[in-house]
């Protein structure tokens, strides 16, 4: 059977839907989006800048690409960037790939076709085995539970029967053919049975000592460190000096009371810390990690690792060898999370866990008016059913997922419900018909992403208000320093 053709960049690009979005923002505001206006930060020429911050979804990633490629077309260009897991990953290419004002999402897309994400799977062929099963098989589960439910009848029935046989043995030549077979049957079913348990167990206890993953993530690392090498990106103040290049010809569209004064790009990917329980900021916390001399010792491909390490699919990322005995990493500990004393060590999980859409980072209480407005992507991959309040009709797995979706959500939907003009920024994606773990994912499906992404940035275009925004930005301000105010 021949082969399907691998997608290429141009056959994203050159897409039916993605051109029909573009054909109909150019038709809405002109060409060269010359009657868009979504900011009032601009750079000589004249593209708009927001602060960007991409939730996280695993390989529905593809589809934050298609967003921001949108966006990019249409002149908008990028301040601050903050992202967790998935949107760590995008977040991070963004800030590395050319200058602030250059189109990045092509060359993003460029590796990302390159990709074969079932390489990203890099564990135990037992447990690849596993994951493929049941992420592509509906009814896996089910086969499973039936299978080891019919194996265990078997060997009941096979154990009576051989038990009845010898029974009657003395008083029946006959059956004693049939009861060695029975026998025989038995004691190799039973030896089987016994390695397969001895398997189950090693790897059990192989899960346990890597740090109860089930891939170590080491495929992603290689990648991703060999992606920024690629881009002159060596280390950490590599990492924070592309992402902090200046703009050339920053100015403002109107006069503004603060001037230029805090517009810097930066960049953010959050983790998740267990030993010390804390949301973790890089590149601005590695302080808590290494002294300033020995920074570089971190890299940022291994930041970006630790954010996107879901748990059991992904090994935790560790950090050794923290200087725990030293002056400025104690008071670092202290001034950040009030830990008096640091950890030996750092055990990170995926940035999900506590902050999926780190929306948060980017609100600035010293400024009243805004000059430019915090955009986000958000991957909402919830089922309809998933939206039912009996509880009772739940499955276990739907009971877990419940769980899951309270504790990485509730921090930055509290911040969300209140500041809600934040929400007239966020732009959602719909991909509840994708697997969000779907790492065995094909180009067909990989392009079906990209499309909904660029989809779901053209209907933001054609809704946002940057008037509308900024008023309700102003009017937030006003009325939390009036609450601070009262005694």
């Amino acid at each position: 059977m021949p082969t399907s053709k691998k997608l290429t960049v141009k056959d994203y690009l050159q897409s039916p839907k993605v051109l029909a979005q573009l054909q109909q923002l150019k038709a809405a505001f002109g060409e060269n989006a010359e009657r868009l206006v979504i900011s009032d930060t601009l750079d000589k020429e004249g593209h708009q800048y927001v602060n960007l911050v991409q939730k996280g979804g695993g390989v529905l990633g593809v589809a934050l690409v298609g967003y921001t490629y949108i966006l990019e077309q249409m002149g908008i260009r990028f301040m601050r960037l903050a992202g967790t897991s998935a949107g760590a990953i995008n977040t991070a290419l963004l800030a590395i790939t050319g200058k602030k004002e250059a189109e990045k999402s092509a060359t993003i897309l460029g590796s990302i076709t390159q990709l074969n994400f079932f390489d990203l799977v890099d564990g135990h062929p037992a447990a690849r085995w596993l994951i493929r099963n049941f992420i592509t098989k509906s009814s896996f589960l089910k086969k499973l539970k039936n299978g080891l439910s019919g194996l265990g009848i078997f060997y009941a029935v096979l154990l009576a029967i051989t038990f009845v046989c010898l029974w009657l043995l003395p008083h029946n030549a006959p059956l004693q053919e049939l009861t060695q077979t029975l026998v025989v049957v038995l004691l190799t079913v039973t030896l089987l049975l016994g390695i397969l348990a001895w398997y189950i167990r090693y790897l059990l206890r192989r899960l346990r000592s890597s740090g109860y993953g089930i891939n170590p993530g080491d495929f992603f690392y290689d990648w991703l460190k060999g992606l920024m090498k690629d881009h002159d990106v060596e280390d950490v103040d590599d990492f924070r000096n592309k992402a902090s290049q200046p703009v050339e010809g920053l100015h403002l569209r109107n006069v503004h009371p603060e001037g230029l004064e805090g517009l810097a790009p930066d960049v953010t990917v959050i983790a998740s810390e267990l030993i010390t329980e804390n949301k973790i900021e890089f590149p601005k916390m590695c302080h808590l990690f290494r002294t300033g001399d020995r920074i570089n010792e971190l890299h940022p491909a291994g930041l970006v690792r630790a954010s996107m390490s879901i748990p059991l699919f992904f090994e935790s990322y560790f950090i050794y060898g923290i200087p725990r005995e030293d002056e400025t990493i104690k008071k670092a500990w202290m001034e950040t999370f009030g830990e008096k004393e640091p950890p030996a060590e750092a055990r990170f999980v995926d940035g999900g866990i506590l902050s999926n859409f780190p929306i948060s980072i980017f609100y600035n209480p010293k400024v009243m008016v805004p000059r430019l407005p915090v955009f986000g992507i958000d991957l909402n991959d919830s089922n309809p059913e998933d939206s039912s309040k009996n509880a009772s009709a739940w499955t276990l797995t739907g009971y877990f997922s419940r769980i899951f979706n309270t504790v990485r959500n509730y921090y930055d939907k509290d911040f969300q419900l209140k500041n809600k003009m934040y929400s007239r920024g966020i732009g959602t994606i719909p991909v509840a018909d994708f697997n969000w773990l779907n790492f065995f994912i094909t180009d067909k499906e990989k392009l079906a992403l990209f499309e909904r992404g660029a989809e779901a940035a053209t209907r933001f275009l054609l809704e946002f208000d940057w008037e509308a925004y900024k008023a309700d930005r102003t009017m937030m301000q006003a009325t939390l320093e009036k609450k601070a105010e009262k005694p």
